[in-house]
């Protein structure tokens, strides 16, 4: 496949733009944020997964009309928003009630456990943190953040209309590194804060700014 120079301003612009949205703080990030404290980097992998693979899916159908479509019927995003925002809510409400130092505190007992040869599984209720690689993928189509930078996303890199299929595919690659890099940070920052579980009034301080900060994106959606 062969693109032209004209093309590397767009290719530069798509690339800053996945960046930006995808490693500023939103939804997504502050829940791997939540979950890779309360269970490590590793558990996380398969919200990761999720989240990359549901944007990767967004973007592509963006690419064959469905920004477009969302543009045309400005109901279907006001929809989105409230589902989005519901969700949020009721995440904030589960975080706000977790006992986050208890939660730390069993998972490393539980790794510890785990690296002694003892058989531990830990069971999860629906929508715990991290999600689950499936729950991660569907949360995307409730997440404001995503669709808008999917929808935005083909307006600045598209290449030669007669040919999507090819010249889309490296767009899409492109855009699911630099995602699933990004997420990545959060994760391994949520990962590198359990060293601080022995400080409790610490943890709590860092539990109530995770909290507040996803009410924060709820609310945000209507500003």
């Amino acid at each position: 496949m062969s693109i032209t120079a004209s093309f590397e301003g767009s290719i530069t612009a798509l690339a800053i733009f996945m960046l930006v949205n995808s490693i500023t703080p939103g939804p997504n990030n502050l829940m791997l944020l939540h979950g890779s404290i309360k269970r490590g980097f590793w558990p996380c992998r398969w919200h990761m997964l999720g989240i990359t693979l549901g944007v990767t899916i967004m973007l592509w159908l963006s690419y064959w009309g469905m920004a477009a479509l969302i543009i045309s019927f400005p109901a279907v995003m006001l929809i989105i928003k409230i589902l989005g925002t519901l969700y949020l809510l009721w995440l904030t409400y589960q975080m706000a009630k977790t006992d986050f130092i208890a939660v730390v505190n069993d998972a490393l007992k539980h790794k510890q456990q785990k690296a002694n040869k003892v058989t531990i599984k830990i069971k999860k209720r629906f929508g715990e943190l991290p999600l689950s690689f499936g729950q991660a993928l569907l949360f995307q189509w409730l997440n404001p953040k995503a669709w808008t930078m999917t929808v935005v996303a083909p307006s600045l890199a598209m290449f030669h209309a007669g040919k999507p299929w090819l010249d889309n595919y490296a767009l899409l690659a492109m855009c699911a590194i630099i995602n699933l890099l990004s997420i990545s940070c959060w994760a391994a920052g949520g990962h590198w804060l359990r060293k601080l579980v022995h400080l409790p009034r610490v943890m709590r301080v860092i539990h109530i700014l995770i909290v507040l900060m996803t009410l924060y994106c709820a609310l945000t959606l209507w500003l």
